[in-house]
């Protein structure tokens, strides 16, 4: 997607757009899944602002912004009832893309707000605080959800919105990934020898744990794609209380809300900071928020629940994370993306990705264990 900010005049004075345009046409060289997946990011963010932010925002969900117009034309490309996660349907034997994409014109967010990656436990507590009233506002909503799963989409990183080869690879990722980085940490890497094998079999199971129907319980529209640079955070100094904006709903959809809380931390917060007991005070901080709002319609959310769910979450985003990213990364690719901020912590900075492998292959073996006992 191109985005530009706009100055226009009309009778009331100046004022500041954002414009996010997609010509499908820009896009005819990816490889149709890919393609396909980059037109359904564009129509499910038209409808998330049209036809559900004003009922969100009725529930006290406000962290948005003003959206002006959305709008998007996609016909012969995929279809109105078409869903995104649907990796059936073939591409279309006669189609074009001329004239096809769509744009939405929202306020632009400028000063004093800010955006920022990594952020600080504080700063990351304003974000996570800012999704947890997203997640309440739709919390256990059947109605609402079930409309929900028939017009958005999932997260960005759900198994069944990806490529099917980036699952098919993922053994041969992890070997390429462990050579390259096992001088880093010998014995990590020797804990976690048969770590992409693990993660393979187990991904199919954890991807249908991570992803409950409208009528489950503690399902919730999930934001789907929720790294720091899609946070627009207040200046501490700001005098009126004034949350965090959210931005860039392309993949939000039903699913869990640890989906979120398991990206964000590990997309945006430093391993320095999520040691001796910082991941676990996000944990705690995003569940108190949310138990709090929760609280209001007689809902909770059990904190032995909360955790199961946020260890599968965990993986989760690993698997994406190495069938997509790091089947070909290296020491020296980390080093040329160091200064990247929409780039995943885990992904440019090498103590955050063997911060990050330590706690995938814990959250792992509490799983591995949970399912042999189940078994048995």
């Amino acid at each position: 997607a191109q985005g530009h900010r706009v100055l226009v005049e009309t009778g009331a004075g100046h004022h500041d757009i954002f414009v996010k345009k997609i010509n499908a046409s820009d896009y005819i060289s990816k490889p149709w899944p890919d393609l396909r997946r980059t037109l359904f990011y564009l129509r499910t963010e038209v409808r998330f602002y049209t036809e559900f932010v004003p009922e969100l925002q009725a529930r006290g969900f406000t962290a948005v912004p003003k959206v002006y117009d959305a709008s998007y034309d996609l016909e012969g490309l995929i279809q109105e009832d078409e869903s995104a996660t649907d990796q059936s349907l073939p591409e279309p034997l006669e189609w074009s893309a001329m004239g096809k994409g769509g744009s939405i014109i929202m306020e632009s967010i400028g000063e004093p707000y800010f955006q920022d990656s990594p952020i600080t436990l504080d700063q990351a507590k304003e974000t996570l605080s800012a999704v947890a009233a997203l997640h309440a506002s739709a919390w256990e909503d059947v109605e609402l959800l079930q409309k929900a799963e028939a017009r958005l989409s999932r997260g960005s990183y759900h198994l069944k919105t990806r490529n099917v080869k980036e699952l098919e690879g993922i053994v041969g990722a992890w070997e390429s990934f462990s050579s390259n980085f096992r001088h880093l940490d010998e014995a990590l890497f020797e804990r976690t020898r048969d770590l992409g094998m693990r993660i393979q079999g187990l991904a199919e199971f954890i991807s249908d744990q991570v992803s409950p129907g409208p009528s489950d319980p503690y399902a919730t529209l999930s934001h789907g794609d929720f790294k720091s640079m899609n946070c627009f955070l207040p200046p501490s100094n700001m005098t009126t209380p004034q949350s965090v904006i959210l931005v860039d709903f392309a993949s939000t959809g039903v699913g869990l809300g640890m989906s979120d809380v398991a990206m964000h931390i590990h997309h945006a917060v430093l391993p320095e900071d999520l040691a001796n007991g910082g991941e676990e005070e996000l944990f705690d901080h995003y569940l108190t928020q949310l138990n709090i709002q929760l609280g209001t319609m007689n809902k909770s959310y059990p904190h032995d629940v909360a955790l199961r769910h946020y260890r599968l979450a965990v993986v989760d985003y690993f698997r994406f994370f190495l069938g997509r990213f790091w089947k070909s990364a290296t020491p020296e690719a980390f080093l040329k993306k160091k200064e990247s901020k929409n780039t995943a912590l885990i992904n440019r900075n090498v103590d955050s990705a063997l911060a990050f492998l330590d706690r995938v292959d814990k959250c792992l073996r509490h799983l591995e264990m949970d399912k042999t006992c189940s078994n048995n």
